[in-house]
């Protein structure tokens, strides 16, 4: 049975714990490279098709106020990238995201 829109799971926990570990090495997080880690990392949403459910789930930590979303200009030839962050609230997560940040 699936969880109710906006609710916070496993996959919302990753995309959590990612996002925090980037920002502590100085690294964006951008959809993309999102989906690559817990693809790499968590050997899940492993098929290019998944990458949409990572955005959808971008989407809900964004309405709950966990992350924020701000554009940067692309590259030359290179389309505009949404650049995530976690916020004080998605911080107070970080005992419920941590068994992730130790994969990391």
């Amino acid at each position: 049975m699936p969880r109710p829109h906006g609710s916070i799971g496993e996959t919302k926990f990753k995309i959590l714990a990612v996002i925090f570990a980037n920002e502590l090495n100085g690294k964006e997080s951008y959809g993309y490279n999102i989906w690559a880690i817990i693809k790499t990392q968590f050997h899940c949403y492993l098929d290019q098709i998944n990458l949409r459910n990572i955005y959808r789930h971008l989407k809900d930590l964004e309405e709950a106020g966990l992350i924020k979303k701000s554009a940067i200009q692309g590259v030359e030839n290179a389309p505009k990238r949404q650049l995530y962050s976690i916020t004080q609230n998605g911080r107070q997560l970080k005992k419920k995201f941590n068994k992730y940040l130790q994969i990391l």
